[in-house]
């Protein structure tokens, strides 16, 4: 593989382009795929309706259909929209008369004015079925109920999702070509300053130059001049070592000399070998002189412990104002001198959402406590904080999707669906834990527990 820096940007920034293009495709795949779904979903509906408006009771209770609904594709066979009523005791009382030959099954336990929708997939052929559970009356004052049920095939949505996924590949697919381009050259002109340096570099290295100019931006500034004195550096350097070398030739001729013409005589007296010693001593002391003179050179950090119980009553007097229309009757039960090595954002974070969901559901009472938990033999020593009101809870089929991110289980109250899930997130990170349970005010109680 190619080490250079140009291909290493490009590489990784073709990887998180080709993610995030993949990721944007499955999103808006998806959305597309489900606003076509909830449009189907609507469109039954307004057929569920129409057929409620032409549906009567005659004298003897029982049902009366025109022959001919408004909408003809109830009239024609394998059109891919049927329709059954059926009566309580799940017997087909009238089906349009394109649902020759379709068979379906009613929904018993549904309750009058209820509806459910049930995806079915029959023959390699996918729909949709509305039922819906309704009481009809006749001018008498009688009244029977009635399962209502339409059926349209989802094939046509099928083929609008394939449709529109095949363009937006295809588009996708030219905007990550076109920007894998034009990223190569905006990676490769952000790059000309490099290979700049590197060619006045190898200028300097031929004698052609004698330093960097300096002129390839502010980020490469410093870099320029750093290297500029390493080259001065250089030089003076190899100009020192040069006259040293010269210096250090030029001291040892005498004594080389004088060498010389003793070894010349053939014989040494005692005052030639004391000359021949103290020339030695010299030389050396003239070579370690010269080196010597060649030698000379012109934590992560932790979260303060923060006191809970001032933030919770801090939480709950501005949410006493968001909610005072409810006029709701709090309890509180703080141990005040329990203090946590947490964020205080965080800490602001978790009471937030759990208190303003507890605000938001209570009918008329809430308690909020916080207590310190002692060790024991199954639970390490911690924090407990409970959060109850008396509203109508969260059923156990719900909790579940309560704590995803982006669910939310009452689409009437405002926001985005991630509170719970930012709250359970958020304790993770903790070591904490978040449990529901009823409440004995009869709503619904949310334990926090977090380890010391």
């Amino acid at each position: 593989m190619n080490s250079s820096i140009q291909s290493r940007l490009i590489l990784s920034a073709s990887i998180i382009l080709f993610c995030f293009l993949g990721l944007a495709g499955f999103v808006l795949d998806t959305a597309y795929q489900k606003g076509a779904e909830n449009a189907l979903k609507d469109r039954l509906q307004i057929h569920l309706y129409s057929i409620l408006r032409e549906a009567e009771l005659d004298q003897k209770s029982r049902l009366v259909m025109p022959t001919n609904l408004s909408e003809p594709r109830f009239s024609q066979v394998y059109s891919g929209l049927y329709a059954y009523i059926f009566n309580h005791l799940g017997e087909v009382v009238w089906r349009s008369s394109s649902s020759t030959g379709a068979v379906v099954q009613a929904v018993s336990y549904l309750k009058s004015g209820q509806k459910q929708y049930i995806k079915k997939q029959s023959n390699d052929v996918n729909s949709i079925e509305l039922h819906y559970k309704a009481t009809l009356e006749n001018e008498n004052s009688q009244s029977s109920a009635f399962e209502f049920v339409v059926i349209e095939s989802t094939s046509s949505i099928d083929h609008q999702v394939a449709g529109f996924r095949s363009v937006l590949w295809q588009w996708l697919g030219g905007i990550g070509l076109l920007l894998i381009i034009l990223q190569f050259w905006i990676i490769r002109l952000s790059l000309h300053p490099l290979r700049h340096i590197v060619s006045d570099l190898e200028k300097i290295q031929a004698g052609d130059a004698q330093q960097l100019n300096n002129q390839y931006g502010e980020e490469l500034k410093d870099i320029a001049d750093t290297v500029n004195k390493l080259i001065e550096n250089e030089r003076t350097h190899l100009e020192r070592y040069r006259n040293t070398l010269a210096d250090l030739a030029h001291s040892l001729k005498t004594p080389i000399s004088v060498l010389i013409g003793l070894y010349e005589q053939g014989q040494l007296s005692a005052q030639d070998m004391k000359t021949f010693k103290s020339q030695t001593l010299l030389m050396w002391q003239l070579v370690d002189y010269q080196l010597q003179k060649a030698a000379v050179k012109g934590h992560q950090t932790m979260s303060a412990p923060i006191a809970l119980a001032p933030i919770a009553q801090q939480v709950l007097d501005s949410l006493d104002k968001v909610y005072k229309h409810k006029s709701l009757k709090v309890i509180t039960e703080f141990d005040k001198g329990i203090k946590f090595n947490i964020e205080k954002g965080d800490l602001f974070e978790l009471f937030g959402n759990l208190l303003d969901n507890a605000y938001f559901w209570a009918k008329t009472q809430l308690k909020i406590s916080i207590k310190a938990t002692t060790a024991s033999d199954n639970n390490p020593a911690g924090i407990t904080i409970s959060i109850e009101d008396n509203g109508p809870g969260i059923s156990v089929e719900n909790l579940k999707r309560a704590l995803q991110r982006g669910v939310k289980v009452d689409e009437s109250k405002t926001g985005n669906g991630i509170g719970l899930a930012i709250v359970n997130e958020m304790l993770a990170s903790y070591k904490g834990t978040l449990k529901s349970e009823r409440s004995e005010l009869g709503g619904q109680r949310w334990v926090i527990f977090i380890p010391r």
